[in-house]
């Protein structure tokens, strides 16, 4: 595998999402992200994990809703999912932002399989929202913006588990946009947000991993 160049991805208008879930990492990113969407007309909910596990928690902007995990098992996430489009409507956009630092790996595969135990309960919705426009499955992580191929820094092998989730629903949900993103920890967190509604409006595609670091937009190539 190697690293192939992208260019600037065009920009394929498209309605807002109407209910977007984003789960938070705990940094900055997530309110930027957030209020970037609600101010484009969605209706943005932020998913928290247990604050065992990502012991960060900012204040959202306002028009913003929060829903809180308790517990990782997934009769509470279901639960929680089910309540959620109740209140706000069926999802058609999924944001995972993926959290760095955290303290352990065994806290880590807890968060990785919440987002596979998501998926599962999201194929519903997300399918149904695309035969009417685009709807979103997108996953961003912190390796090295080169998939673990620049040989530079420290990162876990843990989080590339999405790319791999995120391309097996690719091909498993054909008409919902799937895109697995992978940004240097180096990157500013308005490069980020800008980066992340790129790719969400990005026409290609022919490809569902992107990465932003020292070598620009990238993707692997065989």
């Amino acid at each position: 595998m190697r690293l192939k160049s992208l260019p600037t991805p065009d920009w394929l208008e498209s309605p807002a999402p109407a209910v977007c879930l984003l789960t938070d990492d705990g940094s900055v990113a997530t309110v930027q992200l957030a209020s970037t969407l609600a101010q484009r007309g969605s209706t943005v909910v932020v998913l928290s994990f247990p604050l065992a596990f990502v012991p960060h928690r900012l204040s959202l902007p306002e028009g913003v809703a929060r829903v809180e995990l308790t517990a990782l098992d997934e009769a509470h996430l279901q639960h929680q999912l089910a309540a959620l489009m109740t209140t706000y409507g069926s999802i058609d956009t999924f944001i995972h932002l993926h959290p760095q630092g955290l303290s352990s790996p065994e806290t880590e595969k807890a968060i990785l399989q919440q987002i596979f135990l998501l998926a599962k309960g999201l194929k519903q919705p997300l399918t149904a929202a695309a035969q009417a426009y685009r709807s979103c499955f997108v996953s961003a992580a912190w390796l090295d913006g080169a998939f673990g191929l620049s040989q530079q820094g420290d990162f876990s092998a843990i989080a590339a588990g999405l790319f791999g989730l995120t391309k097996s629903l690719a091909h498993e949900w054909p008409a919902v946009f799937c895109r697995a993103i992978d940004f240097s920890p180096e990157m500013k967190t308005d490069e980020v947000v800008s980066s992340i509604l790129a790719e969400m409006h990005d026409p290609n595609l022919a490809i569902v991993e992107v990465g932003y670091g020292v070598a620009g937009r990238v993707t692997l190539t065989c």
